[in-house]
């Protein structure tokens, strides 16, 4: 057995509940359980970042920075962590340098330690310069590898991609497993060579969705790995990740465990109390599904695409959209399925089951993968698929704007509507820029919640003094 522990981060703030309540949790149902959260010794929280950002905005009527104001001021002992998209930052498309250094400063100067970079195509270039820009307000820079199985896909890929992602600068690397493919003595293999090739830590993300999470981290450990991602027992397994507690009790003796189980107990029970208000986002994934080994679809993709069935009445389309979606991976050269690429795929799917036929509607985002406007595709595209596509190159969209434009064009939205002008506020510009509709709404709205509102549930009525 390794002599030294991995560090454990504690993902329930975000992935937890991104892969099992769609990202519905509200700041103040957080707010009970922060202070116990800063003092479990967690080398780090995953808080912010992935679907959080847009979700705060576009179903929960907040601001995602304000969020971060209330972490940065309740954690004063743990490092926070986010999730980055590379260059599409947190929304799903490929913005300029100029964007991404304004969001990084700004993410940095909020609370953010540790920025896990990732592209889903893992093309380095697209998460080079959000890594020299975190390197340069002096931040934890983690590449990351999003893991996935093809033919073009094998340890020999993911050791080079490793080095590269560390000669560009990255101060610690990731193993994004985001569809529990990850098998456990794969894992180990693969883990004990990086830490080989590799000078940074190694951190290990894996979900819960095929079943071999808890076995994976268990293996990951014995490897040497650094850090292990867990989320709080009741927000954990299914689509998630293995649970924080039995991570803990399988690698510490009871008499030399650090963490305090009870005060564990207690942020579980706040968790499992907060659980039932979100039942409506909660996916039918009732135990382990295997086939995932096969399907290869993210637990967060497939929660959301089972909620869109649902919406439509043909949840009964669901294993024709789970069968069709490795289907179309292939055609497009087996790209790993993380956002954009899964949302992109799984919309493409969505359609070709509806229409009752493959790409017989071709949707924008899906003709710019093909294209190679999302970065280098891994492997091989179908050579029928192409044909078709070049049928369906849609117009070449205008340039994106730079930021004295797009802070102009803010200032003229929020005069020409009588409302405070936000454009001033860098964080208010981001929003405006990342999610335009969604941030119009959300400024437009009288009730929308702000730093002072979340604060004020907690200093100005008293409800979570501890």
């Amino acid at each position: 057995m390794p002599s030294k522990k991995p560090n454990i981060t504690e993902v329930v703030l975000r992935d937890g509940q991104q892969s099992l309540i769609a990202t519905r949790m509200k700041t103040e149902d957080m707010l009970p359980v922060l202070s116990k959260l800063d003092n479990v010794g967690y080398s780090s929280l995953e808080v912010w970042g992935g679907a959080t950002y847009d979700c705060c905005l576009r179903f929960l009527n907040e601001n995602p920075w304000d969020r971060l104001k209330v972490f940065k001021k309740k954690f004063k002992k743990t490092k926070l962590q986010m999730l980055l998209r590379g260059k599409n930052l947190v929304g799903y498309k490929e913005y300029d340098d100029s964007v991404i250094e304004l969001f990084i400063k700004n993410a940095a100067k909020e609370g953010i330690n540790i920025f896990r970079i990732f592209d889903a195509l893992n093309d380095i270039e697209n998460i080079k310069s959000s890594i020299e820009f975190v390197n340069n307000e002096k931040e934890n820079s983690q590449g990351t590898i999003c893991y996935t199985t093809s033919p073009v896909h094998n340890e020999k890929y993911w050791i080079k991609l490793a080095k590269d992602i560390e000669d560009i600068g990255a101060k610690s690397l990731a193993i994004k497993d985001m569809a529990g493919l990850l098998r456990p003595n794969v894992g180990y293999e693969l883990i004990k060579k990086l830490k080989k090739n590799l000078k940074i830590p190694i951190h290990l993300h894996t979900h819960s969705t095929t079943g071999l999470a808890d076995a994976t981290n268990l293996k990951a450990y014995e490897a040497g790995v650094d850090n292990i991602d867990t989320s709080i027992s009741s927000f954990s397994n299914l689509y998630a990740h293995t649970a924080t507690e039995s991570f803990i009790s399988m690698i510490y003796k009871d008499d030399e465990n650090p963490f305090d189980m009870n005060l564990l107990t207690n942020i579980a029970e706040h968790f499992q109390s907060v659980r039932p208000k979100y039942v409506q986002y909660e996916g039918s994934m009732r135990g382990v599904d295997i086939n995932m080994l096969l399907y290869q679809v993210p637990g967060g993709m497939l929660s959301i695409l089972e909620k869109q069935l649902v919406d439509l009445n043909k949840q009964h389309r669901l294993k024709d959209l789970i069968d069709e979606i490795p289907r179309i991976r292939e055609d497009v050269g087996f790209v790993p399925l993380v956002t954009p690429s899964s949302q992109i795929v799984g919309a493409q799917a969505l359609m070709n089951v509806l229409d009752g036929e493959r790409y017989k509607t071709i949707n924008k985002e899906f003709v710019d993968l093909v294209n190679g406007k999302y970065g280098q595709i891994p492997g091989k595209i179908n050579s029928k698929l192409l044909k078709k596509i070049d049928k369906n190159i849609p117009d070449n969209e205008s340039e994106n704007m730079t930021i004295s434009e797009y802070r102009k064009d803010f200032s003229n939205f929020c005069k020409s509507n009588n409302i405070k002008d936000f454009s001033k506020k860098d964080t208010d510009l981001l929003n405006y820029i990342l999610f335009n509709k969604e941030s119009k709404d959300f400024y437009l709205s009288s009730n929308k919640n702000t730093y002072n509102d979340i604060v004020g549930l907690q200093e100005g009525f008293g409800l979570y003094i501890e």
